[in-house]
């Protein structure tokens, strides 16, 4: 449940026109592979890019954030654009055009674009109607289609490559009941949207990334204010995780949620390795939600710097911070990585098991073509 933490920020540097990167060739957003995920990974291209990158390098792919300020090189993994960075599309697509010129490896490209309430693209005309997943949920399958075609249309023509959607929650009632984030309570009719905008989104080459898994359920709190936990045994949990497991041919990966299950383990599902876990038997990525919210570090009873490294440690691939990277009153989240990483060989493990997976998908959108 990606929010702007940093709202004020993104609204300052939007003002600030730091998406203008004077001084860098422009380039045209990169063709993006149509149907990305029935691409054959080629493991030797992955392993040569996986050899030429150092230890620091690894670690800085596992990282997604909001983009950076300076003009320098760019080392993260990804980036995701949230409160007001879309708002102007040219700008924006400027400086996506920036940040791959700047890459050694093209980063994902990623927004939260669900529609309705949570619409990042209604500045364009095309999307500013485009309805929320409950309203989605009364079209036909192929219509629901069509709207995550032109959806994944749009956001190809800014350079856009991931989706931090569909909301595969079944909740008839609770918070993504009322906020209409949820397609339906029942599970049937989740699975068959949330697949049709899968599938039109990955037609025009964008990935997509199911959530909250494994499942917010009809869970009342926000798990953005305060630690939710749900009171359901492992059958009920994986019962939760049935959608997504059924969606799984049209999902790069998964989000997991900021609850917890202590079914499962006591701390929030994405510093849990039991559901991390769960998460890699579909073939996917691991994607955190935002790090930077404080009661993650309150659980730890820990800071910002403890989260970021249990959220390796729990075996997530794309660590999600709304903060830019190289922000002075922020983390230096690449940098505690790869200080992790030197300092300890199980770090270092789960850095370059994740940083494989994460080739790999890239690999299958043809974001390593030509490495």
């Amino acid at each position: 449940m990606i929010h702007a933490v940093l709202l004020s920020l993104t609204l300052a540097a939007a003002d600030a026109g730091v998406f203008a990167d004077g001084g860098v060739e422009p380039i045209p957003p990169r063709p993006l592979v149509k149907n990305p995920l029935k691409q054959k990974v080629n493991e030797a291209r992955v392993d040569r890019v996986f050899a030429s990158l150092d230890a620091r390098a690894r670690a800085a792919q596992l990282i997604i954030a909001y983009p950076q300020i300076g003009r320098g090189a760019v080392e993260v993994g990804g980036v995701v654009f949230v409160g007001a960075s879309l708002k102007n599309v040219a700008k924006a697509t400027e400086k996506i055009s920036s940040l791959t010129a700047r890459s050694k490896v093209p980063p994902f490209f990623a927004v939260d674009m669900e529609g309705g309430p949570s619409n990042r693209l209604k500045s364009l005309k095309s999307l500013r109607e485009m309805p929320g997943a409950r309203e989605l949920a009364e079209l036909e399958d192929a219509d629901v289609k069509k709207w995550g075609r032109k959806v994944g249309s749009a956001m190809a023509t800014i350079g856009l490559n991931m989706n931090l959607a569909p909301v595969l929650d079944i909740a008839a009632t609770g918070h993504m009941a009322k906020n209409r984030r949820s397609f339906s309570g029942d599970p049937a009719v989740v699975v068959a949207k949330a697949t049709a905008y899968s599938r039109g989104l990955l037609e025009v080459g964008v990935v997509p990334i199911g959530k909250h898994f494994p499942g917010y359920g009809d869970i009342d709190g926000d798990s953005d204010h305060a630690l939710v936990s749900a009171p359901w045994d492992k059958a009920r949990v994986l019962k939760e995780v049935d959608v997504f497991t059924r969606t799984r041919d049209v999902l790069a990966g998964v989000m997991l949620a900021n609850v917890a299950y202590p079914a499962f383990n006591p701390r929030p599902a994405i510093l849990s390795p039991e559901l991390v876990a769960l998460a890699h038997t579909g073939d996917w990525i691991a994607v955190t939600d935002d790090l930077s919210i404080q009661l993650l570090a309150d659980t730890l009873e820990g800071t910002s710097e403890d989260v970021l490294k249990a959220s390796l440690m729990a075996g997530n691939d794309l660590l999600l911070t709304t903060a830019p990277p190289d922000w002075d009153k922020g983390l230096d989240y690449v940098g505690i990585l790869a200080r992790f990483g030197a300092e300890d060989p199980k770090a270092r493990e789960k850095i370059d098991a994740a940083c494989r997976r994460l080739l790999r998908l890239k690999d299958r959108m043809g974001l390593l073509d030509g490495l």
